[in-house]
């Protein structure tokens, strides 16, 4: 992906994908971090959802930063080497539950992160039956109904060890499992099977943590929820974020008070390798309650920054200065923001494009306008809701039980466990039938879907 035009002042930075494809955008070379991140996920048909993701770069000893999307690329130590281009990774930094992603290309770059994170065994599956399941969802999503002739081995072989289980201990049939798993699968489309993967990978435990690794063999994990700490000879202990009092990082030192179950004031100590580790983690631990707890972030978090040396000379005669001030935090908005703006951005989008109208009242596929609009856009937002929210593909024609949402089809209903609108358990999962032409022509819209 390369920019026409002059070349003066351009600066070209190199993005890998999760699954090793590399993206070249161009930006300014005063551009700031934000500018990058929009400019890839404009390219990959995810710039409604952008905020989902973040870019990584790799800095000595092959730690792993966040790049602040808020700060000038090249004032960020490590993110671009002396007459090089920069190279990012484009990664999943806030996780969420596939059923609250509304693009599928956005739900594709999920799908390819936590099948990276599958293999690398920074996500691991508990047993060998959810082995099986991961691997045969795997298998279709990239190699589509199981063919007798041309089995995709490559694919079972590569997940073979998404597992913390004793490799010897493996099942014989394991792979017959898989296969059993994926024969069953036969018709499902590639993104319904990435919608299941995503959705059995959001169980596992560790999904959407950032882990850090402390001294004495102590791990962090900052995830949705809280902190999890992992310590040697230990059980896991679990800090909700409404648990903690305190926390701030002093050079290589991170500090954190919380109130205990027992309601007694509690502090964890921990040292880590750099200064970079402990004060990603005290971005991360702010970032992410704001992200998943907070209704928006406040002030208080956006306007933190540090300057450096110059810059804090300059600021003792001018306050309002920006000369050397680096923020702190760049997250712009919260999850429920992030999911409202996009929902709205996708809708107001849909107003302006090309509607199906009934053969009554305009031509096939014209344009809406004049005094028919109002009716076609009912007409569009109609055959919406009919169709299946998880694949976004067939027809509705299930109704859960007994939260009585009709929200899905009937294939992608039988595999819930729990109704992704109300998050009840389902006991039951009820075909329905609608009458009339609404129904028809929602069977209609979704067999002509691609």
């Amino acid at each position: 992906m390369m920019e026409q035009g002059s070349n003066k002042n351009k600066m070209y930075c190199l993005i890998t994908q999760a699954n090793s494809v590399v993206v070249e955008v161009a930006v300014d070379s005063k551009a700031i971090g934000q500018e990058c991140l929009e400019r890839v996920c404009e390219y990959l048909g995810i710039s409604k959802e952008s905020d989902y993701f973040g870019l990584k770069y790799t800095v000595n000893k092959g730690e792993e930063l966040w790049l602040n999307l808020r700060n000038p690329i090249e004032t960020q130590k490590g993110a671009r080497t002396h007459n090089s281009q920069p190279r990012f990774a484009l990664r999943v930094k806030f996780w969420v539950p596939p059923h609250l992603l509304l693009q599928e290309k956005t739900r594709h770059q999920f799908y390819l992160h936590a099948k990276l994170d599958l293999i690398e065994k920074r996500l691991i599956a508990p047993d060998w039956n959810v082995v099986a399941r991961l691997i045969a969802h795997i298998a279709q999503a990239e190699n589509g109904d199981y063919d007798p002739q041309h089995p995709p081995l490559h694919v079972y072989q590569q997940c073979m060890s998404i597992t913390k289980m004793d490799p010897d201990d493996k099942p014989a049939d394991l792979l017959k499992r898989a296969i059993a798993i994926h024969r069953s699968l036969a018709g499902m489309k590639a993104s319904t099977a990435e919608y299941w993967l995503l959705h059995q990978v959001a169980t596992l435990e560790g999904f959407g943590q950032e882990i850090f690794a402390g001294a004495m063999g102590t791990i962090l994990g900052v995830g949705p929820h809280g902190i999890s700490v992992y310590a040697k000879d230990a059980d896991k202990q679990v800090i909700p974020f409404t648990a903690i009092q305190n926390a701030k990082a002093i050079k290589r030192n991170f500090k954190l008070t919380y109130v205990g179950q027992d309601n007694i004031e509690h502090s964890l100590d921990m040292k880590f390798a750099s200064i970079h580790c402990a004060s990603s983690l005290y971005r991360a631990i702010t970032e992410k309650h704001a992200f998943y707890s907070c209704e928006t972030v406040r002030s208080a978090v956006t306007a933190q920054f540090v300057r450096d040396l110059k810059g804090t000379i300059v600021s003792i005669f001018n306050e309002d200065s920006s000369l050397g001030k680096n923020y702190v935090f760049d997250i712009r908005r919260t999850c429920r923001e992030v999911y409202d703006d996009a929902r709205r951005a996708l809708y107001s989008e849909s107003i302006g494009m090309t509607i199906p109208m009934a053969d009554s009242d305009m031509d096939e596929n014209r344009t809406c306008n004049g005094s028919n609009c109002k009716e076609s856009q009912k007409y569009a937002r109609l055959l919406d809701a009919m169709t299946c929210c998880i694949c976004m593909d067939a027809a509705i024609d299930a109704l859960f039980q007994p939260c009585r949402h009709a929200i899905a089809c009937l294939t992608c209903a039988e595999q819930c466990e729990r109704c992704p609108f109300c998050r009840a358990n389902i006991s039951e999962a009820q075909r329905i039938y609608f009458q009339g032409e609404v129904s028809a022509a929602a069977a209609q819209r979704a067999a002509a879907q691609p």
